[in-house]
């Protein structure tokens, strides 16, 4: 039957597609990734603990153009917090943290192209960045309403809810 109609998704199967989307974003194994949706109960909370995690903050501030270049950037201690060495890509950066590329990683080559990056980048409103220092700053907690994709936050949280 190849023209047979297709039957629409089940509350199920959106809520699962919307968990697997959200989570392949962030780059989390499932684990991990179900942690954040206990831990918080309203979409804000989630939202909130998923982008102050470190990697996310090294990406929203343009030090990395794409997660996983942000997440290696981390682990291989390239990222400062507060003057301190991290390389916990899950580290919750709290607001007021300065996050800063380490003196003796500035000349990497993960950041020759950063000048050229950072000319026409565009840093969410909660994260001050001072580009010639490779520095910025978190003034504030992430808001939900500059998320670059929309996800639904609350349809995930139903999903583990069960």
């Amino acid at each position: 039957m190849p023209n047979a109609p297709r039957r629409s998704k089940s509350e199920y199967g959106t809520q699962l597609a919307e968990k697997q989307k959200i989570r392949n974003e962030y780059g989390l194994r499932e684990k991990q990734f179900r942690s954040y949706f206990t831990k918080g109960k309203e979409p804000y909370a989630v939202f909130a603990l998923l982008e102050q995690r470190l990697d996310s903050v090294v990406f929203r501030s343009g030090f990395a153009s794409t997660r996983p270049q942000a997440r290696q950037m981390v682990n291989h201690g390239h990222i400062t917090v507060d003057g301190r060495k991290v390389t916990i890509p899950s580290y919750q950066v709290r607001v007021g943290s300065v996050i800063a590329v380490r003196e003796s990683s500035r000349q990497s080559k993960l950041f020759d192209d950063y000048d050229f990056r950072m000319k026409k980048f565009e840093s969410p409103s909660w994260i001050v960045i001072d580009a010639k220092k490779k520095e910025a700053r978190t003034k504030a907690k992430p808001d939900m309403q500059e998320q670059i994709q929309p996800f639904n936050f609350q349809m995930v949280l139903e999903f583990y809810s069960r």
